[in-house]
């Protein structure tokens, strides 16, 4: 049977490290715990995704990462649940 587990995403802002938990029934990759980031620290959330037409020389996920100062993602399962 599947079970609903809790992970922490542990991530540095700006040099100052922080986290959020996330539940989910399968480990988040890299992708959905970027987009997670992005939904808890932007405060107007728009497109955060190229459309498939487009060639940008850099994924508009990736700049707002950048813009926002997050580094070093880690992603682990949160025991303590």
């Amino acid at each position: 049977m599947t079970e609903l587990k809790r992970y922490r995403i542990h991530y540095l802002i700006n040099g100052n490290p922080a986290s959020l938990t996330l539940s989910s029934f399968d480990e988040p990759n890299m992708e959905q715990a970027e987009l997670e980031i992005l939904l808890h620290h932007v405060r107007e959330p728009r497109a955060a995704t190229d459309a498939p037409w487009e060639s940008p020389e850099r994924k508009s996920e990736h700049s707002r990462m950048a813009e926002l100062g997050v580094s070093d993602i880690q992603i682990e399962e949160d025991k303590a649940s």
